[in-house]
């Protein structure tokens, strides 16, 4: 099954581009396509704490509804979602 993954603001640098389309198995969870993703130190870095728990302020919305009121990132994947990830974000 297809899905893509977009990235807002800083995280486009850091993952390489405005989005990128994965291959995935049936089933494939949230956590399985972050891990993916964080194929670099610096790239974990970015996602994740030192527990391996995904960082606070990091959102990331599969098809517009944040995975915080799904099932968080064992929320399962499906042919064709849009996964967005966004960084923190910091104001005035």
């Amino acid at each position: 099954m297809k899905v893509t993954v977009k990235f807002f603001a800083t995280f486009r640098e850091i993952f390489g581009g405005d989005a990128r389309e994965f291959e995935l198995d049936e089933g494939t969870e949230v956590q399985n396509l972050l891990d993916l993703l964080s194929d670099s130190p610096q790239r974990r870095k970015e996602l994740f704490d030192q527990a391996a728990t995904l960082k606070p302020y990091v959102k990331v919305l599969k098809n517009g509804r944040n995975i915080h009121f799904l099932d968080g990132l064992r929320t399962k994947l499906e042919a064709g979602d849009v996964l967005s990830i966004f960084p923190p974000v910091g104001g005035g």
